[in-house]
């Protein structure tokens, strides 16, 4: 584990964080009010990398900095509304929200996604050096489940029917899941396992592809009974969870 982080590291590190979120929030939410990409579009493209700025957990000296930028988001998507007084966050939810949302008030999708940050970013303050868990989950919700969305809907053609979860699965939508949330979980441990370690324990090979495969067939397997409203926080909280326990039962084999 890292030891020589320092304060100054700290800031400059959470500088560019809160920049970077800063520019995957306008930036989409520029293009769509210009028409250049739909509200579809926008909504995917702030969802897949604004989130990225968790990276920057294992990195520092103090990651609650971590958990309370997640938190300054999800005070923010919450505050994002068509009635907002503030200018800034009402033009956002009338460039990314949903349908549904609509009738709600708010951006019911993108809260739930950064309260489940928050929280696993809260929890892991606890457990430093493991990190790669919830990073690895949050990667697959942002990947994963848009993939396994674009993927059923063209190419689906089985369909699994669940009644609770609302929206229709297809056996092609959760290959795609499946596929897509190994790639990213293989990458996550590997990255942050052993490539550049940070605060981060050392995983050796073995443990990585256990970790990746186990972690995918979890999330698949959320993904598919989760009702759709609630799988913004059913699939990472989860899946964090369900991994971290497991990984705790390989430690006494």
């Amino acid at each position: 584990m890292a030891t020589n982080i320092s304060i100054e590291t700290d800031i400059i590190i959470t500088f560019f964080a809160l920049i970077y979120v800063a520019i995957t929030i306008l930036i989409p939410k520029m293009l769509k009010e210009r028409n250049i990409i739909s509200k579809y579009t926008a909504r995917k493209l702030i969802h897949s990398f604004s989130g990225l700025a968790i990276f920057i957990a294992p990195y520092l000296k103090y990651p609650i900095i971590a958990a309370f930028i997640a938190l300054l988001m999800t005070f923010l998507t919450r505050e994002s509304k068509e009635k907002s007084k503030n200018k800034p966050l009402r033009e956002l939810f009338e460039a990314i929200s949903e349908a549904e949302e609509l009738n709600i008030g708010y951006l019911q999708g993108p809260f739930a996604y950064c309260l489940s940050i928050t929280i696993l970013m809260f929890i892991f303050t606890l457990f430093p050096s493991k990190y790669y868990f919830p990073i690895a989950s949050i990667l697959i919700m942002m990947f994963a489940d848009t993939s396994a969305s674009f993927f059923g809907k063209k190419y689906g053609k089985h369909h699994i029917n669940i009644p609770w979860v609302g929206n229709k699965r297809t056996l092609e939508g959760s290959l795609a899941f499946f596929l897509v949330a190994l790639g990213f979980s293989f990458f996550s441990f590997f990255f942050f396992g052993q490539w550049f370690l940070g605060n981060s324990d050392l995983l050796h090979l073995d443990e990585i592809v256990i970790y990746s495969i186990s972690l995918s067939i979890i999330s698949t397997l959320l993904e598919l009974i989760s009702p759709s409203k609630f799988d913004d926080l059913i699939i990472p909280l989860g899946s964090t969870l369900l991994i971290s326990f497991f990984s705790v039962l390989l430690e006494f084999w």
